[in-house]
């Protein structure tokens, strides 16, 4: 081969891959690209919560031969009848322009709350305290068996089975512990001035330890808004 047929050869050749990535270019430019369907998922869930504090939504991938025409308008996006649980959505996405498609994409939510976990081994039957649980964020958009935010849901409850440390503390592993019983006698704590008072009284309902109840003074027969503090102990308010 001569070298003019060489440089010829080169050239030929050069033509030849420049072109090859002009066509795959305008190609690709003919379709959709894969990121504004997954965006525009994305968005629609977003745009559907009253609160996006936590949260955050991720579109599932889309199959790498999928080809769709480019749409000459904006896409369209809804919530197909029956397809949505708390923590997946199936997002439709659809095309009205000159060419029409409709596509459906599952978006995973996930929801990063605060909430109580056992901090240690809890055997059955423990009346929960402070010590026995802490807060931590977590996942809660598949918890389906719910969750507790507040130390007010858990302290002074029993528990009904026993729980691994660091598991999350659900509402039906819990049952209401009453430290102070309707009728019963109690000693009521009253705080005047730096003194500590201790009075006799008689409970008018039920209450965990936490809890408000009402109590009849014993000496002078009214009434009082007091908060369980202890089995049969009660303080009442300043």
């Amino acid at each position: 081969m001569s070298m003019t047929d060489h440089k010829n050869w080169i050239l030929n050749s050069l033509f030849l891959i420049v072109g090859f990535l002009l066509v795959n270019t305008l190609q690709a430019s003919q379709y959709q690209s894969h990121s504004s369907i997954q965006d525009t998922a994305e968005e629609h869930v977003l745009s559907s919560l009253d609160d996006t504090t936590g949260i955050t939504a991720t579109p599932g991938r889309l199959d790498n031969r999928l080809r769709l025409e480019q749409c000459d308008q904006e896409l369209e996006s809804f919530t197909p009848y029956g397809r949505k649980n708390s923590s997946r959505v199936t997002v439709g996405i659809r095309c009205n322009g000159s060419t029409r498609w409709t596509l459906y994409v599952p978006v995973t939510l996930a929801i990063e709350k605060s909430v109580l976990v056992a901090s240690r081994e809890l055997p059955r039957g423990t009346i929960l305290t402070a010590t026995d649980f802490k807060t931590e964020l977590r996942d809660v958009a598949r918890l389906h068996r719910g969750y507790l935010t507040e130390k007010q849901q858990v302290i002074g409850k029993k528990l009904k089975r026993t729980v691994h440390s660091n598991n999350i503390l659900t509402p039906a592993q819990l049952t209401i512990q009453h430290a102070v019983k309707k009728g019963s006698q109690v000693t009521i704590l009253a705080n005047i001035g730096s003194l500590q008072v201790r009075m006799r009284g008689k409970a008018l309902g039920n209450g965990a330890i936490g809890e408000r109840i009402k109590v009849e003074n014993s000496s002078s027969n009214r009434l009082i808004e007091v908060t369980i503090v202890s089995p049969g102990v009660v303080q009442a308010a300043t």
